[in-house]
């Protein structure tokens, strides 16, 4: 039941849409809607997209711009450390610092870091291993300590200059930093030593984070050769730390999948835009990045705009719908009345509309149609009337002629053979056979008697649920049986599940059995038998799509139509004897009274079907028959009553 209340309402729905679909009244509220929705928001999303592809390219100069200024404050940041360290290296060659000495070595790093506090660690290693740091190292380390297989060390002596390391783990805090570097050469251009300073990558995010570029903005650096990002604002060991640098790899990601070196990123659902600078002194990258949500928080007031112009133009549209269905929609839906009421026989309505002059002259227009239509309707009836007079009339003149000509030979028959038996001086033997004639004629009067009431007047069909398959096993069971012996064969072609139709039992049966023995007369020296049953929607007969009507289902439901070949291989019937097989009394057997396809047709037509004849000479003719199905979503709890 719930079920089928879901369809039901399904229906309604469906029936309710189509109905505001089809609404004059709808289609001019839609065509004003657009009108609006077209000059006014279309106006205001245009400044809209123009302000926001302003301000992004304001803010991709910005992050551009930005990552240069900050690429020189590096730079300048860097240079001192450089500047600082090629100092230390003119010194020690210039003997103004002795590097024997590790006391007074030691006292002179210390004064120049109290004079440059930035330095996180100031060093010299010779190229023996000695090694001389401010602050000094602790102890145990020191003792196993080798300058030369230092990075720093490596690196200025490969370089035999200034020498800049990645980012590597100090083995005096186990902080990571970088170190600059400088060789030290003697007099004959021989390697003494190196000195170096070390650089803290929190004290190099802080000075990032000391150069001003707004609140929502970001400055990083981050090495090319392993994308490992070395100093950013949140260097500082808070919790948050990991997401916040997952928000910079992440917009590291996206823009190296589309290989871009600036453009608008998301993340958790957040805009950015990141710009990069390349720092080739060193191989890093400085990015930029901004948070487009506050930068463009302007903008947004301009769609807050436009969105209450699109509602505003939404209310006003509504207005002029209803004023306008007020002046035109109204006089058309009585003419729509009209249609309807004459449209359903009603032919001496008429509809009153005097404004506007539009509606008002279809209005007589419409007025003059159905006084035609109701003169027309009155001379077709009368027309209808005579023809079916007629038709009578013929179909009477039809039959008597068909019922004189079966019962005239018969008679003639009957009257020879009985004056033969009257006749005494006739031999006994001549006598007696003339009476078996009169025997023989008044059965075959009795069966064309019979044939013809049959046609006259068919028994009303008792209707019950009928499983076609079903019967058509129980009937051929007996008539293979019969017929084996005479060289004739029945194939079946049935699907698993057919749906069930409403029949009368016994006259398909007879329906059936009458079309077998058409088939087995048509075979005389024996033959295959096909029958055939499938189902199908509307399916066309000669051309056209039939559709069964009746008071249990309406015109508006497609119905499903089963469908029940039965092919001989006989010689087959001619497209001018094809023509009448049908009509009553058209014989084209020798013993045939010609009403067997006859009454058959009249049958199939009691149970609201249709019946279709094809055939093709010496290939073998087909019977279609067509019958409609019962309207149901199953049909394997339902069981077929029989016959």
């Amino acid at each position: 039941m719930s079920l089928q209340s879901g369809c039901q309402q399904m229906k309604i729905l469906k029936k309710t849409l189509e109905k505001f679909r089809q609404s004059f009244q709808l289609r001019i509220f839609a065509a004003l809607v657009l009108i609006v929705m077209i000059f006014i928001p279309g106006t205001g999303y245009v400044g809209y997209l123009q302000a926001l592809k302003v301000a992004k390219d304001q803010m991709e100069q910005y992050t551009v711009g930005t990552g240069q200024q900050i690429a020189k404050h590096v730079d300048s940041f860097l240079s001192q450390h450089t500047s600082n360290v090629t100092l230390l290296a003119s010194l020690f060659e210039e003997n103004l610092i002795s590097s024997s000495d590790s006391t007074a070595l030691s006292q002179y790093f210390s004064l120049f870091k109290k004079d440059h506090r930035e330095f996180v660690n100031i060093y010299y290693g010779d190229e023996k291993g000695h090694f001389v740091m401010v602050p000094p190292q602790r102890p145990e380390i020191q003792k196993t300590f080798d300058p030369r297989k230092r990075p720093w060390y490596i690196g200025a002596a490969t370089n035999k200059g200034t020498y800049w390391t990645d980012v590597y783990r100090f083995a005096s805090s186990e902080k990571p930093g970088i170190t600059v570097s400088s060789p030290v050469f003697t007099e004959a251009g021989q390697l003494r030593g190196i000195c170096g300073i070390d650089v803290d990558l929190i004290a190099f995010s802080n000075f990032l984070q000391g150069i001003d570029i707004g609140q929502d903005s970001i400055a990083y650096v981050f090495e090319n050769k392993t994308g490992r990002i070395i100093a950013h604002p949140w260097l500082t060991g808070k919790a948050d730390n990991e997401n916040k640098l997952d928000l910079l790899k992440a917009i590291k990601d996206q823009l190296g999948a589309k290989q871009n070196n600036s453009g608008q990123t998301n993340h958790n659902d957040e805009q950015f835009f990141t710009a990069y600078t390349a720092y080739p002194q060193n191989d890093w990258t400085i990015g930029v990045t901004v948070s487009t949500s506050s930068y463009l928080q302007k903008i947004q007031v301009i769609k807050q705009t436009t969105v209450t112009l699109i509602i505003a133009a939404i209310l006003l549209a509504s207005l002029l719908s209803y004023l306008l269905s007020k002046n035109i929609i109204s006089p058309l839906l009585k003419l729509k009345q009209g249609i309807e009421r004459v449209t359903s026989g009603d032919l001496e309505y008429r509809v009153q509309i005097s404004d506007p002059d539009v509606a008002r002259d279809l209005a007589r227009a419409f007025n003059k149609m159905a006084l035609s239509l109701r003169t027309s309707l009155v001379e077709v009836k009368s027309t209808y009337v005579e023809l079916q007079e007629k038709q009578k009339l013929a179909a009477v003149g039809k039959m008597t002629a068909g019922i004189a000509h079966e019962i005239k030979n018969p008679l003639g028959i009957i009257l020879g053979s009985t004056q033969v038996v009257l006749d005494r001086k006739r031999p006994w033997e001549m006598r007696e056979k003339a009476a078996s004639f009169i025997m023989d004629e008044v059965v075959r009067l009795d069966t064309t008697l019979k044939s013809f009431l049959a046609f006259a007047k068919p028994a009303t069909p008792v209707f019950s649920e009928v499983d076609v398959v079903k019967l058509l096993e129980e009937t051929l069971s007996a008539t293979e049986e019969r017929y084996a012996d005479d060289g004739y064969q029945i194939i079946r072609d049935f699907p698993d599940k057919t749906p069930l139709i409403e029949a009368d039992p016994a006259q398909v049966r007879q329906i059936i059995l009458n079309i077998f023995l058409n088939g087995f007369k048509a075979m005389p020296d024996g033959g295959n038998l096909t029958i055939r049953v499938r189902s199908e929607t509307e399916p066309k007969i000669n051309g056209t799509s039939k559709r069964f009507i009746s008071i249990r289902n309406p015109f508006t439901v497609a119905r499903d139509w089963l469908i029940i070949s039965i092919t001989d291989e006989g010689h087959g019937i001619d497209e001018e004897q094809l023509k009448k097989i049908m009509d009553p009394f058209v014989s084209f057997h020798d013993a045939g009274v010609g009403l067997g396809l006859s009454i058959v047709s009249q049958l199939v037509k009691l149970h609201r079907g249709h019946i279709l004849a094809e055939s093709q000479i010496g290939e073998g003719t087909t019977f279609h028959l067509y019958f409609p199905c019962i309207i149901k979503e199953h049909f394997d709890d339902v069981q077929s009553t029989d016959s």
